[in-house]
């Protein structure tokens, strides 16, 4: 019975110790919109970085869409590029609509996602044939600390484009990129203003269940104490 008691007092421990290095964080990143003013595009959502391995991953959210006055929303839900750039310090991380990176046109020799590889025109994929309807949202996370503020070095590496039919005019999606860091400001003149990163509490059942194993464990050693 006490070797039973033990080993449940262990796994309680031990369950979430195995993802002790593991940070789930919430981002938000804004990008000014001067043509559809009051509403601004934000990308709204949460990863989980592993302090170990410095990994970022699950980066998923949604989009909402300025022209809709952001009544609508695009669910971003398929991480599908992590680079690491030596110069900022961090990984520039991009989650997608679809499971796939075609977003953009390849007409100009991009790789039809790239921000900027689309020389600004805001083209869908495949263009003028039929439009995948993807989206995609970029943030930037400090390896060192992904909680620190942002330079103005790393802002301008933050992008976004829409290409599903709220976001859209016609052929041309709704993107927002800096001249800083792309060499073209979005299809509506739209760049990027901010992002904040916070870590998020653990839930207070996850608490509980430690202190719970905790607290076994030391039942099960004054026990043993006692029978001594």
């Amino acid at each position: 019975m006490k070797r039973l008691l033990l080993l449940g007092a262990l796994s309680l421990l031990l369950a979430p110790a195995a993802r002790a290095s593991v940070i789930v964080y919430d981002v938000v990143e804004t990008f000014y919109e001067p043509d559809t003013q009051p509403y601004d595009t934000i990308f709204i959502g949460s990863f989980e970085f592993d302090t170990d391995t410095q990994a970022v991953s699950n980066l998923h959210g949604f989009l909402t869409e300025a022209m809709t006055g952001n009544a609508s929303r695009v669910s971003l839900d398929h991480q599908l590029s992590a680079v690491y750039d030596p110069g900022l310090g961090g990984l520039l991380v991009t989650t997608f609509r679809n499971a796939s990176t075609s977003t953009l046109t390849t007409l100009f020799g991009g790789d039809g996602w790239t921000p900027g590889s689309d020389e600004g025109s805001g083209l869908h994929y495949d263009f003028p044939d039929e439009n995948p309807g993807n989206a995609y949202a970029r943030i930037f996370v400090n390896l060192t600390n992904p909680a620190s503020p942002l330079t103005q070095a790393q802002i301008d590496r933050l992008a976004y484009a829409d290409c599903t039919d709220g976001g859209m005019m016609g052929a041309v999606c709704m993107t927002g990129t800096s001249v800083a860091g792309y060499g073209f400001v979005g299809t509506m003149s739209g760049y990027p203003v901010s992002q904040t990163i916070t870590p998020v509490v653990p839930e207070p059942a996850s608490a509980v269940l430690l202190a719970a194993g905790a607290g076994a464990l030391g039942l099960v050693s004054r026990r043993r104490r006692g029978n001594a």
